[in-house]
């Protein structure tokens, strides 16, 4: 049996070296038209800021090491150009000397990856001195130009998480940077009011955050500028010395397509659970090229996730099919973990977040809350921002969303976990997690989370978020249905940090919680205002208006709301709207 993989890195090396493992009988050729079959592509950016040292450090194994270790025929600069179905074969170039050869396939796997995109139709796109960040050519070729130019300003266009991580790096090298963005907010995994803690940080760190923004041309540059003048739609002028090009990428799929294969209306490979293209029992593929099942979703929903983790295990499921393995697995689809630290500070989430969920008008509840990352007591204690989405109904996990500077990726690991085994958000809370004072608390911040689903679930909590509060003030229906905002935060905190000013004076009012039993009572400054309307109760976290929520509803209020996440969440949109 021969096996023909095009690419490597992530998902055609898993797939190759799990294929070796089960069979050594098995013909296994990699064809990779890079240099590099297996590197770090996740770890260019952190050579370019010299966190990185060494170079061989980035090539996770050579050629040279897949020949002894698994018997491979690993073909380097060999670009597979064509494939004949019928034939069973493959075209490759060779990409150094232009030469073509065909080699015949019993199995072959299109682990292709992804292309960046470079919009040919922007002026001046070409010019010298622009780069994308795809590969080690493109992380040497970066290289020979500061080396050659020693620029002092960077444009980077595009603010998801490989422009982000490239800033950072460029800003520990004292380079001005600044981060051309079209959408409304950097890192499109998260809703907009987590990712404004990113633009906060961002900003405090000198870099020029220019969002809602897109590039309309790259000029000739002004004197002083070696690179390019970078026009924005908006009328701003950058003038740059390095430009890096970092607005997403596309499937390498254009060979696949005129090869008859199947594929999806974003130009990705359609496969089936056991990495098997729809269209050719003999072909398959794995990585950025395919759509996968959404299992944060469920049901027909499909996505493309470019990231390693589910290559890898993609891989896996493909080899172990080709080779007949009796208890070969099938890929139950993706949920798309991820993380990015930036300047000491981790923005990670797991499946779908809110924007999406409103797009598709799927029925969600968020909850937003502010744990501490450890206890309380123990020194260097850091505050966290969490956000859950979940069925209020059935308790399904939609995704999570959590920024801090210490232990955010393990909150967002064990919630992933959950929603791999379909564990409902109110189960959070009985999870058994490590504790000790340096890294936990007695109630680590996921129970917390699964705490506050399940009162909601069961009735004992109504939330609002401070989105729909916000559009509850805006439309005029809070108003309309006299509602009030009850403020329990402590004193010392409504005196330093202000009220909620878009509510009207008239239709707010500040009870510390600890005098809220009082103002109720009869005769009490609030005995009769709360009964005329629904309540909207809110502290600084969420806390403290969870417990004046079960006072009122105690005690015969009704219609009462409780701010989820309050001030601390409030206070990211009102961010927000300033700069709108």
């Amino acid at each position: 049996m021969r096996v023909i993989i095009v690419g490597g890195v992530a998902g055609g090396a898993s797939t190759a070296a799990r294929l070796r493992r089960l069979s050594e009988e098995a013909e296994i050729m990699i064809f990779e038209k890079g240099g590099y079959v297996s590197f770090a592509n996740c770890g260019l950016p952190y050579y370019l800021g010299g966190e990185i040292h060494q170079w061989n450090a980035l090539q996770i194994v050579s050629p040279e090491v897949l020949l002894k270790r698994f018997n491979l025929d690993v073909n380097i600069h060999k670009e597979v150009v064509s494939i004949d179905r019928v034939a069973k074969s493959v075209t490759v170039k060779d990409v150094l000397t232009g030469e073509t050869a065909d080699h015949s396939y019993d199995h072959l796997v299109l682990s292709v990856g992804c292309e960046a995109i470079v919009p040919r139709a922007i002026p001046g796109i070409a010019r010298d001195g622009h780069f994308t960040l795809k590969s080690m050519e493109d992380t040497a070729a970066i290289e020979r130009h500061i080396a050659a130019v020693h620029p002092k300003r960077v444009v980077i266009c595009g603010g998801g998480f490989i422009g982000l991580e490239i800033a950072e790096q460029l800003v520990h090298r004292s380079f001005q940077v600044s981060i051309v963005e079209a959408m409304d907010q950097v890192l499109a995994p998260l809703d907009p009011e987590m990712a404004e803690q990113i633009h906060k940080l961002l900003r405090t760190k000198g870099i020029q955050l220019h969002l809602n923004d897109a590039v309309a041309s790259f000029d000739e540059p002004p004197t002083g500028a070696s690179v390019s003048d970078v026009v924005l739609k908006s009328g701003a002028r950058l003038p740059a010395d390095l430009v890096i090009v970092s607005l997403g990428v596309r499937p390498s799929t254009a060979f696949a397509a005129e090869a008859g294969l199947e594929l999806t209306s974003r130009g990705h490979v359609k496969v089936d659970d056991r990495m098997r293209t729809v269209t050719d029992p003999c072909v398959w593929a794995v990585g950025d090229a395919i759509e996968v099942r959404n299992s944060a979703i469920g049901g027909d929903e499909t996505w493309a996730v470019a990231l390693g983790g589910p290559a890898n295990r993609q891989g896996r499921i493909c080899a172990e099919n080709i080779a007949g393995h009796p208890q070969a697995g099938t890929y139950r689809g993706t949920l798309g973990a991820n993380g990015v630290q930036l300047f000491g500070l981790t923005a990670a989430s797991v499946g779908v977040n809110e924007k999406f969920l409103r797009s598709k008008q799927v029925a969600y509840k968020a909850v937003y809350l502010h744990p501490k990352q450890h206890a309380e007591f123990f020194p260097g204690v850091k505050l966290m921002h969490m956000k859950l989405l979940f069925d209020p109904s059935t308790g399904k996990i939609f995704g999570a969303q959590a920024v801090g500077e210490d232990g955010v990726e393990k909150r967002i690991d064990v919630i992933s976990v959950a929603m791999h085994t379909g564990l409902p958000a109110r189960e959070l809370a009985d999870l058994e997690l490590c504790y000790a004072p340096p890294f936990n608390g007695a109630r680590d911040p996921v129970n917390m989370a699964g705490m506050i689903a399940g009162n909601i679930m069961d009735g004992l909590l109504d939330t609002i978020t401070p989105l729909e509060f916000i559009e509850s003030v805006r439309s005029g229906e809070f108003e309309r249905s006299s509602s009030t905002l009850l403020d329990v935060r402590f004193p010392a905190n409504f005196a330093k940090e202000g009220p909620i000013s878009m509510v009207p004076e008239d239709r707010r009012v500040h009870v510390a919680l600890e005098g809220l039993r009082e103002a109720l009572s009869p005769g009490g400054e609030l005995s009769d205002r709360l009964r005329k309307g629904c309540v909207v109760v809110a502290c600084n976290s969420g806390q403290r208006a969870h417990t004046a929520s079960r006072l009122l509803m105690q005690t015969g209020y009704s219609g009462v709301k409780v701010m989820s996440g309050s001030f601390l969440t409030y206070s990211l949109f009102e961010s927000m709207m300033q700069k709108k």
